[in-house]
Parts: structure tokens; C-alpha cells; sequence
């Protein structure tokens, strides 16, 4: 507790009353009051029990331009700027009730609607039973400090939407670390922290809301934390924290259990309960490195390991990652020239209709095999498309490669079939994919109603005018939009209605619980049905075995996918299985079977 806001309790705490002790009855200031008022450049603010303003000083009124009457019998919340979520203020009354006391900085806003950094320490006040009675505010304006010096200051070295250390002021501490290990013979562990799934909040959520969430991650970050560790946010949703005087490898495995412990319990966030994960990579100096830009580079690169083991997780970096990061770069140089020259193929995975065992469409799934390399897994190189933004190209292409080959079929066989694209979150908000598909539907001559865009669950919360524009374009044109790995995001009744989308995809892990659970079977029917009472058809994939289909056809579910099914195939094996299928459906008098020719399961 500061010196002042110790004296300003003690003087408080012998008076009768707080009225007494400021006010006279003519609402006039006591001679003692006005001496101490007049004397104190701080900003001074007084609530009862309830948290209603009774009390506040002429530097109140100063430094955040409301008057006394404005201010008295409201709550402090009339200084919120908004930049602070229910997480930070839940800790900041449990550390005031834990100590009697808090002090920190925050973001408040004066009445002119400016945001500025306070330095604000709270106390409570007792009666002499112990009674708490009011709370005691004093607070400092920052942005007035050293004036311009300060101003200047907190901009170049601090981030402005968490208070936490910027970029710069990050590389000169890890500098400074470096050089004291070096002298004190001891380690520094650097944590590179990357958020999972962040990126699906902040666009489908809105950016005030991811905002707020990375200003709360910050405040539980920086008090899980010691004092002497450095949390900084580099930028986006990217922190880094420092930890000096390391001397086994041990201490740093505790902090990083303490840091995914700090995303175990949800983020309350206006009025939504939101989870969020962390994959993070260290790395040590002097095992790692020794400079900052080395050790940067290994956190990093051990992180993008985290991230390929499952997110929500810690690694610590080892030599063998290095390769494994140049491997990722070779692909993504590989991906663009394999764009450019056109070295991928299209495998089609049948999906079945449950009711009369016709194939109802096909998905259509891109492969791609190096020459130096070998087959490369979809998961590897589409997550690395995504990330450079090369997925847009190579998505052109699977969607002109594929409409022309079903063309083709109908054309050539009289097939009534229909295909399947999976169209990333990424395309969809470049606002351009409608007429790209316009006009490919138009080369092509093939009918609109014959084209399924499936997108995922998180595209329909995307507030994003071209994302919404393009959805809009897309449906009017004809084309069959289904909500792909439905089950697992964020989506609402509202949102599926607003798009008038045609079906649904159940996840693969929701159908992998069918047959282990009841509350699997549950999921399953209240979605089926959930899809039924839309008017949307729903569809199922990753089935694996008969059992799967059984409680699928049992509850209703129109289409299926998967394994157990049909394996995807090359174009020359599908053409052959779509000559050759038949439906396998048959009926006897006490139940209805399902049985899978094995010669259809093509691999």
C-alpha cells in the first residue's frame, strides 16, 4: 500500500464519518478537508459497501473531467474504457478481499471519451467492529507523467491494448537476460506462446470480443507469473515470456504446466464463457543458442511442434526440430511451384444416400506427391496453404478440375451425379469466390444444383461484409452449400437459418462416438432431428464400421461417408465403381439390413 493511500485510511478510519470528515452539512469543505484536498495531485474516490461513489477530490474531476455531482451515487464502472474483461476485475476483487488491498494499472476513460493508463491502488475501509464499510480509490493519471517523455514512452515500449511489453522492450530484456546468464553461469528459458484457435473467436466473434480475450490472457499470464519473468505480447495473438536464473530443465517444466493451467478455466467475456488453449515452445540458452535471434527462432520452430502434436501442450527444443522446420519451408516453396505447374490430383470418396444405397455425390480430395519427397498428407500441406494464403490458388484449382471431370461423366455416361468442394474460411472472405465460380459453372456447363461448397461450422459466424456477401452470391447461383464438420464450433440456429444452408456434416468425432456412449447416441439424434425440423438433409462421415451405420440409418440420418463405405479413389477407379454400383439395401420382414459389398470398398 502507498504511503498516501495509507495515510488518507488512517485519516478516514478516525473520523466519525466520511460526511463529517469532508463535508459539512452545507455541503461546504471542512478548513482540514480543503488543506488536504488542495495538496493532493492524485485522484481520490470513495464508495460505500455497494460500490456507489459518495466521495471524490478536485483531482477526481481534473484528470477525468466528470464533476462531483456527476460522479456522486454512481458506480466506478463510469470509467470503464472497456479495454479490461470480467476476468480481470473477478481478480482484482479476490486479491482485494484476499489482502485488503490492489494496485496496478488500468485502462479508464475520461467524459470526453479519451482512454488513458491510470496507476490506481483500492483499499477498503473498516468500522471498529471490522465491518468493511467503504473502498478507497486513489489513482494516478500516466498519461500526464513526465508528460510527453512518458507518453512517448509507454507507446514505443508497451502494448497498448494489454499494458504488457512490446516487441522492443521484449528484445532488450531477452538481451539483458542473455547478458547476465552469461555472467551469473546460469540459463534462460525463452517461451514462445501461440493461441489455439484464437483466430475462429476473433473472426467469428468479432474483434472487440478477441480484444478483450487477449487482455484477459495477458492479466493471467502476468499474476501466475514471478515478478522478475518478462510476459510480453508480440503481436496478434503471439506472447513470449522470459525466465532468468534457470538451473535445470526442471523449473522450466513447472512454469509451462503453470502457464497451460492459466487456460484450463474459461474466459468470461461480456456474457460468453470462452475456452482457449495455448501451444507454446521453448527454448534454453546457452543449449539453444546463444543470442536472442537463434534462441527466437528454436522457440518458435518448437512450437509449431507443439502445435502438430495436438495443440494445448509444451515442447522444448531439440536439434532435430531445425530439419523438420527447413522440411516445412521446402513444402511450402514446393506448394507454389506446384501450383504454378499443376503436379496435384483429385481422389472422390462416395457419399451414399442411407435410405436407398444410390451414391448421391462425390467429395472431391486433393493429393500431392513429390518426386524427392514422396506423398506428402493432405493435413501437412493444406494447413501450410493455409497459412501463406496459397490455399486460394490451389482451391481454383480443385474446384475447375473437378467440375470439369464431372461434366464429363454426365456428359459421356449420363450420370446424374453431383460433386463436392471443401472451400476454406480464407476464400470465402476475399469476397471473389462467387464470380470465380460463376463463370467456371458457365465454362463448364455444369448445372448449379450439381455443385456442393462445403465450408466449416465457424464461416457462418464470420461478420465480414464479403464473407456474408459471398455466402449470399453463392446460394442464389443454385449452388448447395453444406456446413462441414458440424458439431465442434460456434454456430447458432440463427446463423444456419440467415444463409439458408442445405445440410449439415456431422464431425467425424461426433459419429466416433456412436456405439462407446449413450450420450454419443444422444448428440447424434438431436442433430439429426435439430436438421429435420430446418428442413436440411445430414450427413454423416469417418464411419468406420457397421455398427456406426446402424445407429445412423436407426435415427434418421440421410447420408453417409466413410472408410467402411468407400475408400477415396483415383477418377478411373470411380467411374468404374459408379457403372458398377448398385444399391445394397434389402429388407425382410422383422428388420432392415445394411450390407457392404467388399468389392466397392476400393482403395
Amino acid at each position: 500500500m502507498s504511503r498516501l493511500t495509507q495515510l488518507l485510511t488512517t485519516l478516514i478510519s478516525n473520523f466519525s464519518g466520511l460526511r463529517t470528515f469532508w463535508r459539512n452539512e452545507n455541503h461546504s469543505e471542512s478548513p482540514l478537508a480543503t488543506q488536504i484536498l488542495s495538496a493532493i495531485s492524485d485522484g481520490i474516490l470513495v464508495t460505500d459497501i455497494n460500490l456507489r461513489i459518495v466521495e471524490v477530490n478536485h483531482a477526481f474531476t481534473r484528470i477525468t473531467g466528470y464533476t462531483y455531482d456527476e460522479a456522486i451515487s454512481k458506480t466506478p464502472g463510469l470509467l470503464s474504457s472497456g479495454r479490461h474483461g470480467k476476468e480481470f476485475y473477478q481478480r482484482m476483487w479476490d486479491l482485494l478481499h484476499q489482502s485488503g488491498q490492489w494496485q496496478g494499472t488500468i485502462w479508464n476513460r475520461r467524459k470526453n471519451g479519451e482512454v488513458y493508463p491510470q496507476w490506481l491502488s483500492i483499499s477498503h475501509l473498516k468500522d471498529k467492529s471490522g465491518t468493511i464499510t467503504h473502498y478507497l480509490a486513489v489513482f494516478s493519471d500516466l498519461s500526464q507523467r513526465n508528460s510527453v517523455q512518458n507518453q512517448i514512452h509507454l507507446l514505443a515500449y508497451y502494448d497498448t491494448l494489454t499494458g504488457l511489453p512490446n516487441r522492443e522492450l521484449f528484445s532488450d530484456r531477452l538481451k539483458l537476460s542473455l547478458s547476465q546468464s552469461y555472467r551469473d553461469k546460469s540459463k534462460v528459458a525463452l517461451f514462445f506462446l501461440d493461441l489455439d484457435g484464437f483466430k475462429i473467436i476473433n473472426d467469428t466473434l468479432g474483434h472487440a470480443t478477441g480484444d478483450l480475450l487477449l487482455s484477459a490472457v495477458a492479466y493471467r499470464l502476468s499474476n501466475r507469473l514471478r515478478e522478475s519473468d518478462t510476459v510480453a505480447r508480440l503481436g496478434g495473438d503471439e506472447f513470449t515470456v522470459i525466465l532468468s536464473d534457470i538451473h535445470n530443465q526442471s523449473q522450466v517444466k513447472e512454469v509451462a504446466e503453470k502457464i497451460l493451467n492459466c487456460f484450463q478455466s474459461t474466459y468470461i467475456i461480456g456474457k460468453r464463457e470462452l475456452y482457449i488453449n495455448t501451444s507454446i515452445g521453448i527454448s534454453l540458452y546457452p543449449d539453444h543458442g546463444n543470442d536472442s535471434e537463434t534462441l527466437i527462432s528454436h522457440a518458435d520452430t518448437a512450437m509449431y511442434q507443439a502445435k502438430q502434436r495436438g495443440k494445448n501442450c509444451y515442447v522444448i527444443y531439440t536439434p532435430d526440430m531445425g530439419i523438420q522446420y527447413k522440411r516445412r519451408i521446402t513444402i511450402e516453396n514446393d506448394l507454389r511451384a506446384a501450383i504454378a505447374d499443376n503436379r496435384f490430383t483429385l481422389v472422390y470418396q462416395p457419399q451414399v444416400e442411407i435410405e436407398s444405397g444410390k451414391i448421391s455425390s462425390l467429395e472431391a480430395l486433393v493429393r500431392w506427391e513429390q518426386p524427392d519427397i514422396g506423398k506428402i498428407k493432405p493435413d501437412d500441406f493444406l494447413s501450410i496453404a493455409e497459412e501463406s494464403g496459397l490455399i486460394i490458388e490451389l482451391e481454383r484449382w480443385i474446384l475447375n478440375t473437378a467440375c470439369t471431370q464431372t461434366v464429363s461423366w454426365r456428359e459421356k455416361f449420363g450420370l446424374d451425379i453431383c460433386i463436392s468442394v471443401n472451400i476454406s474460411n480464407l476464400h470465402l472472405s476475399t469476397g471473389r469466390l462467387a464470380e470465380y465460380v460463376q463463370d467456371l459453372l458457365y465454362n463448364t456447363r455444369l448445372p448449379p444444383s450439381a455443385l456442393e461448397i462445403e465450408i466449416a461450422e465457424c464461416a457462418l459466424m464470420d461478420q465480414r461484409r464479403e464473407t456474408i456477401e459471398t455466402l449470399v452470391k453463392i446460394k442464389r447461383l443454385g449452388i448447395q452449400i453444406v456446413i462441414d464438420n458440424f458439431g465442434i464450433g460456434y454456430s447458432s440456429l440463427n446463423h444456419i437459418k440467415r444463409f439458408s444452408i442445405n445440410s449439415l456434416k456431422m464431425d467425424k468425432s461426433i459419429i466416433g462416438e456412436l456405439g462407446n456412449e449413450d450420450d454419443g447416441k444422444q448428440l447424434v439424434k438431436t442433430i439429426i432431428n435439430m436438421a429435420h425440423n430446418l428442413s436440411l438433409t445430414v450427413s454423416a462421415q469417418g464411419i468406420e464400421n457397421p455398427e456406426q451405420l446402424h445407429y445412423l440409418k436407426m435415427y434418421g440420418c440421410d447420408v453417409a461417408q466413410g472408410f467402411h463405405l468407400f475408400k477415396p479413389v483415383s477418377a478411373e477407379k470411380t467411374i468404374a465403381l459408379l457403372l458398377s454400383h448398385t444399391p445394397w439395401i434389402e429388407s425382410n420382414e422383422n428388420h432392415q439390413t445394411i450390407n457392404i459389398d467388399s468389392s466397392l470398398t476400393m482403395e
